[in-house]
C-alpha cells in the first residue's frame, strides 16, 4: 500500500456517509445515515446525542482519550467476570509455558466488549491514493470503503496476559476485603478509571464492501471482524479524514474577565482567543516556513529592530557602569547587544486585544470584547473557529488536506438569537467550506447536535436525524438509543412531507425535541388545557410535552411521524356530528354521497366526520358507534413501543348524558353550574358590585342562565356558538378566569386522556427507560 498521498487531491471526491457506532456508554447500536452537506441530531435530552459526538471524538480526534464509562453498561458484568478469573492467577502468565487456547477465548470476549465505530465512506475512483489501505479487493473502480475502529485493551495474547497480571498485582493486597470497602479497584473497571492509559488504543482494520450500508442499505448487516484480522495504521485513516469539535460550553460572558488580569490566560471561546490560537498556528514566524507571509515578516523584522536600538539606548548607561568593573578585558566579548523575538500571537495575547469602536473611524469610543451582548460574542467565537478550522485543514504541516474534513458542533444556539439560529447551519457549512478553485475535491461536512427548533426547522427533513430513547425490552436489558432519518419517514408522499415541513418551519414546534405529544383541535384546547395540566395534574406538569394546534381534518397526516418518534401521544379531538346527504353527480351521472356537518340533537343515522378518527383510529364511521368506547377503540398500538390515546366529546353526566360536539360545548356542559353564577350579583371584599361578563363570556354565561333545565341549554349553546361568538375572545376569557384559579372543571373526555398521558410518563412504568 502505498505510504505517501498525493500532494494536490485529483479530480474525484470522498464523503462520509454512513457511521455505525457499537457498545458505547448505553448506545448499544445505532447507525446513522450521514447528509453530503449538513446532519442535525434532534431528540429530547438524555436521548444520546451528545453521546454520539463523545464517541465520534474519542475515535477520531486525537487529545480526547477513552474512559470505563464509555464501555457499555451491558458488557459490565462480561468484564468483571473476566477480572474474577484474573485475581486467581498464582504466576505471571507471561512466564507459564503451555496451550494459550484459554487466553485465546479470553482475548475474545475482552474485544468483543470494546467500543467500536464503523465509516463507511463513498469515494470516486480518482481518490484511490487515499483509501487503497482499506480496500478489500484487489480491483475497485470507485464506491463504497469501510472502516473499523476499535477500543483495544489488549491486541495480543501477550498485551492481555501483561494486562491480567497488573490487574491481578493491583486486587492482590485488597481482594480479601469486604465488597463494601470501596478500596481500589473494586472491580476491572473501577481499575480502568484510575488507569485509564490501561484501557489501550484504538486501532483501524478495512472491512468488506461487498456488504456496505452506501449503496446497499437493504441488505447490509453489521459485520464481524475475523479473529485474524490484520490492523491497519491509523496515519491511513488521518489522511483521510480530518475531525474538528465546538463543544456547547464556550466561556462567554464577563464573569471571568472580572477575575483575571489583562495578561493572564484566555477564556475558551471569546472572539480574543479564536483569534490568538489562530494567529499562533498561522501567523507566526516558523522555521518550517508554514504560515508565511512575507508583509508580515517584514513588519516584524522591522519593528525587532527598531526595538533592539530603543532597548540599546535605553540599557546603554547601566551597561557602562559595568565597564567601571574591569570589564570587558582584553579577550573578552567587547560589545553587549540586545535582540528582541517578537512572536506575531503573543501581540494579541492580553485582555484587550480585541475592542470595540462605536464610531467606524474612531479609536477612542473603544470597549472591551467582554462588553459586547453574549449573543455576538458566540457569533463571532464560532464564525472565527469554523474558518480556523477550515485554514488548518488547508495548511497541514506535513502532505496534503484530507479530503474529509468533519466538523462537529454541539448546541450551537447557546446564546445566539432565533433569527441566527435559523441561517446558522447553512452559513456555518460555507465557512468551513474551501473557496478556491482547486479544491473542488475536498468535501466538508457538518454534524451538528442541537435542541432548538428554530434551527433544526430551517432545514429540510433530509438533514434531521432523530435520536430516540429506546426503553429495554425483550431484547435489550438496557435501555438504548435508535437513530430514526427523518426524510424517510413519509416514503414516496411527498405531499404530506412537504405538509409536516412547513407545519413545523411555520409552527416552530417542539415535537422533536419533547418526551411527550398533544394534539389539539383549536385555540381553546390550546390555551386551556396547558392550564388544567398545571392545576389537575402535577406529575404531567413537570415532564416535557409538546403541544400541537392541528385538527382532526390534517392530524392522521402525522401519523408516519408519530409512528417513528414513538413518543406517548394524545389527540384531542372533535366528534364531528355529520349528516350523508346527495353529493354533485359524476360525470358519467353515477350518484355520489356527501357528508355535510349537522347539530346533534339525537337524530338517527349521524355519521363521525373526522377524517383523524375515520381513517386512523378507531376507523369508526356511525357516530353511536363513538358513544361508549372500549380502551381499544380509545388506544392506537398497532405500532411496536408507539401509544396514542385519542379524546374525542362524550356523553357529559352532569348534563344529564347530553352529547356536546365540541371542547367548548362539554366545557359549559361539564361546568353549568359555574357558567349560571357567572350572572349572579356580587360584590367583592370591599363591597363594591362586581360586573357580570361581558364580551363572548358574558353571551355563553347569559345563554346558559337564562335557560331552564339542560335540554334549553343545549339548545341555547347551539345557537350561541354556531352565531357569530368570537371563540378566540371566549377562549381569552376562560384563560383569564383560570389563571385567577376560578373551579373550572376540565372535561372529563380530556382529562381521562391526560390521566393516561401521566400514566405513561412515570418513570416506574414497567419498560420504560
Amino acid at each position: 500500500m502505498a505510504d505517501q498521498v498525493p500532494p494536490n487531491p485529483i479530480p474525484g471526491g470522498v464523503t462520509l456517509r454512513f457511521l455505525e457506532l457499537c457498545q458505547f456508554r448505553r448506545l448499544g447500536k445505532v447507525q446513522l445515515e450521514v447528509d453530503k452537506k449538513t446532519t442535525i441530531l434532534v431528540g429530547a435530552n438524555n436521548s444520546g446525542k451528545t453521546s454520539i459526538l463523545a464517541a465520534l471524538r474519542h475515535f477520531l480526534a486525537d487529545g480526547s482519550p477513552f474512559g470505563a464509562f464509555d464501555i457499555s453498561l451491558s458488557k459490565w458484568p462480561t468484564l468483571r467476570a473476566l477480572g474474577k478469573k484474573w485475581e486467581l492467577l498464582t504466576e505471571d502468565p507471561l512466564t507459564v509455558t503451555g496451550s494459550d487456547e484459554n487466553w485465546k477465548q479470553q482475548l475474545h470476549e475482552l474485544l468483543s466488549t470494546m467500543p467500536t465505530l464503523d465509516l463507511w465512506f463513498n469515494a470516486e475512483s480518482g481518490m484511490y491514493h487515499y483509501v487503497a489501505p482499506f480496500l478489500s479487493k484487489f480491483t475497485w473502480d470507485g464506491g463504497a470503503v469501510g472502516i473499523r475502529l476499535r477500543l483495544e485493551p489488549a491486541s495480543t495474547i501477550e498485551d492481555l496476559k501483561q494486562l491480567a497480571w497488573k490487574y491481578r498485582t493491583a486486587r492482590e493486597p485488597i481482594k480479601g476485603m469486604e465488597a463494601d470497602s470501596l478500596a481500589w479497584p473494586i472491580d476491572l473497571l473501577d481499575f480502568w478509571l484510575r488507569e485509564p492509559a490501561k484501557l489501550g488504543q484504538v486501532r483501524a482494520y478495512k472491512l468488506n464492501t461487498e456488504n456496505n450500508p452506501v449503496t446497499a442499505f437493504s441488505t447490509y448487516s453489521t459485520q464481524a471482524l475475523a479473529e485474524n484480522a490484520v490492523p491497519i495504521e491509523k496515519k491511513y485513516l488521518t489522511n483521510i479524514i480530518r475531525v474538528d469539535f465546538v463543544a456547547a460550553q464556550r466561556g462567554l460572558g464577563s464573569e471571568e474577565a472580572e477575575s483575571r488580569s489583562a495578561s493572564g490566560p484566555h477564556r475558551v471561546g471569546l472572539f480574543s482567543n479564536q483569534l490568538l490560537k489562530f494567529a499562533r498556528q498561522h501567523l507566526n514566524v516558523a522555521s518550517t516556513g508554514h504560515g508565511h507571509r512575507a508583509d508580515l515578516i517584514k513588519a516584524v523584522a522591522e519593528a525587532q529592530r527598531d526595538l533592539d536600538k530603543k532597548i540599546h539606548e535605553a540599557l546603554a548607561d547601566s551597561v557602562e557602569q559595568v565597564k567601571e568593573l574591569g570589564y570587558p578585558g582584553l579577550h573578552d566579548p567587547q560589545e553587549i547587544r540586545f535582540r528582541t523575538r517578537i512572536q506575531t500571537a503573543d501581540l494579541l495575547d492580553h485582555g484587550t486585544a480585541v475592542q470595540y469602536s462605536m464610531q467606524k473611524e474612531s479609536l477612542e469610543e473603544l470597549l472591551p470584547e467582554h462588553s459586547i451582548g453574549l449573543g455576538y460574542q458566540n457569533l463571532q467565537s464560532l464564525s472565527y473557529q469554523l474558518v480556523s478550522f477550515r485554514a488548518a485543514r488547508l495548511n497541514p504541516e506535513k502532505g496534503s488536506p484530507a479530503p474529509v474534513h468533519l466538523v462537529m458542533i454541539e448546541e450551537p444556539e447557546a446564546h445566539l438569537h432565533v433569527q441566527v439560529q435559523r441561517i446558522f447551519p447553512d452559513k456555518a457549512h460555507k465557512l468551513i467550506s474551501p473557496t478556491e478553485a482547486d479544491a473542488s475535491a475536498l468535501q466538508s461536512q457538518l454534524l451538528i447536535s442541537t435542541h432548538s427548533s428554530h434551527l433544526a426547522h430551517a432545514e429540510d427533513f433530509d438533514r434531521l436525524r432523530y435520536v430516540r430513547r429506546v426503553a429495554k425490552n425483550a431484547q435489550s436489558a438496557m435501555p438504548s438509543t435508535e437513530i430514526v432519518n427523518l426524510g424517510q419517514v413519509f416514503g414516496d408522499d411527498k405531499q404530506t412531507r412537504q405538509f409536516a415541513e412547513r407545519y413545523f418551519r411555520v409552527q416552530h414546534t417542539d415535537l422533536l425535541f419533547a418526551n411527550a405529544a398533544i394534539f389539539v383541535e383549536g385555540v381553546a384546547e390550546r390555551m386551556l388545557v396547558p392550564l388544567f395540566i398545571e392545576r389537575d395534574f402535577k406529575e404531567l406538569n413537570s415532564r416535557y410535552v409538546s403541544f400541537l394546534d392541528i385538527g382532526g381534518s390534517h392530524a392522521h397526516r402525522l401519523r408516519p411521524l408519530v409512528e417513528k418518534l414513538r413518543i406517548p401521544t394524545v389527540i384531542i379531538t372533535d366528534i364531528d356530528p355529520c349528516e350523508e346527504q346527495e353529493g354533485k353527480p359524476k360525470k358519467n351521472g353515477d350518484p355520489t354521497k356527501k357528508l355535510v356537518a349537522v347539530a346533534n340533537t339525537g337524530q338517527l343515522n349521524l355519521q363521525c366526520g373526522n377524517p383523524t378518527l375515520r381513517g386512523w383510529h378507531p376507523k369508526l364511521q356511525k357516530l353511536d358507534d363513538f358513544k361508549n368506547p372500549t380502551d381499544a377503540e380509545l388506544v392506537w398500538s398497532e405500532t411496536a413501543e408507539c401509544s396514542v390515546r385519542f379524546a374525542w366529546q362524550l356523553p357529559v353526566t352532569e348534563a344529564g348524558e347530553k352529547w356536546p360536539s365540541s371542547f367548548e360545548d362539554s366545557l359549559v356542559l361539564t361546568n353549568v353550574a359555574w357558567f349560571k353564577g357567572l350572572m349572579d350579583e356580587k360584590v367583592d371584599a370591599q363591597g363594591i358590585e362586581i360586573d357580570p361578563p361581558t364580551g363572548a363570556l358574558g353571551s355563553v354565561a347569559r345563554a346558559v342562565a337564562d335557560a331552564n333545565g339542560i335540554a334549553e341549554v343545549v339548545t341555547a349553546l347551539h345557537a350561541v356558538m354556531h352565531s357569530s361568538l368570537n371563540k378566540g375572545e371566549f377562549a381569552a376569557s376562560m384563560f383569564e378566569k383560570l389563571s385567577a384559579n376560578e373551579l373550572v372543571a376540565c372535561p372529563k373526555y380530556i382529562s381521562d386522556a391526560l390521566t393516561w398521558l401521566q400514566k405513561e410518563l412515570d418513570p416506574g412504568k414497567e419498560g420504560t427507560a
